[in-house]
């Protein structure tokens, strides 16, 4: 899970899977820490034979028989939840009111809005294939939100995003022109031409030759390499200049360990 957490649940011989973060959980107090820390990543499949199936494993029999009469009587997702983790007893008060405040605010908006913040979670924590599939099942559906040209708009920049991520500029440049089409977004060309730059090329992307100003793209070139000067010292940047300091052969063996870390990262990414 990333962090210390102390078990006094009994532990599951058949650990509940998190697919979308490839995580196994063993106990309630992890079950707990997961739905607290990624409410966003769960839906309404959550309440599964896959569930009950824990519960009973980590003695949690009453648990289960709640949830399935609380299913049975129509209730939400939200309300679920609260009941786990109010009875796993892993929070304190303050923390399950807290979570009760963040169930209310989440209820507020549509079930597209939701899910579309679920793509951004697993964009966000590096899944971009996961969260593309989010961004597709949204873009297919006949949801009244996702027919809306601003909400479209945006999920196709997302959906730019992963593409761009993975190194598929090509596809990426062709979310952000459809996204164009849609809204007009004042922020799009710049983006559009730092995917141009990306793919050798530093010019506009056609259609946008009229729109944009020559001054305007200086702009664009001025803030690209700003972008790029500041990125030496960050993120991975920042971890190989970390590495400078070291002596031969030392200095060498680390980027070499490092290099294998970031190719392994970004064949996880592919896969999930």
């Amino acid at each position: 899970m990333g962090n210390l957490i102390l078990c006094k649940t009994r532990p599951a011989e058949r650990p509940y899977y998190v697919p979308e973060l490839g995580i196994h959980l063993y106990s309630g107090e992890e079950l707990s820490y997961y739905i607290y820390n990624n409410l966003l990543l769960i839906d309404e499949k959550f309440p599964d034979e896959r569930l009950f199936d824990f519960l009973r494993q980590i003695e949690q029999d009453k648990l289960e028989d709640r949830i399935r009469r609380m299913r049975e009587q129509g209730a939400g997702l939200y309300e679920i939840l609260y009941v786990i983790l109010q009875d796993l007893r892993y929070y304190s008060s303050a923390e399950l009111f807290s979570f009760r405040k963040q169930l209310e605010q989440m209820s507020l908006g549509g079930a597209a809005a939701r899910m579309k913040a679920k793509g951004d979670a697993l964009f966000s924590r590096g899944k971009y294939f996961s969260a593309l599939r989010i961004y597709n099942q949204l873009l297919s559906s006949e949801n009244r939100e996702v027919s809306g040209a601003d909400f479209a708009s945006r999920i196709l920049v997302s959906k730019g995003a992963c593409y761009a991520r993975v190194e598929d500029y090509p596809e990426a440049m062709r979310c952000l022109q459809q996204a164009y089409l849609l809204n007009r977004d004042s922020s799009l060309p710049e983006k559009m031409y730092v995917l141009n730059v990306m793919m050798g090329r530093d010019e506009l992307p056609p259609g946008l030759e009229n729109i944009v100003s020559e001054e305007k793209l200086e702009q664009f070139r001025s803030n690209l390499q700003n972008k790029k000067n500041l990125a030496q010292y960050q993120g991975k940047g920042l971890e190989a200049a970390a590495l400078l300091d070291k002596e031969e052969p030392e200095r060498t063996e680390a980027y070499l360990e490092l290099l294998y870390r970031w190719k392994d990262e970004y064949r996880k990414n592919q896969t999930t």
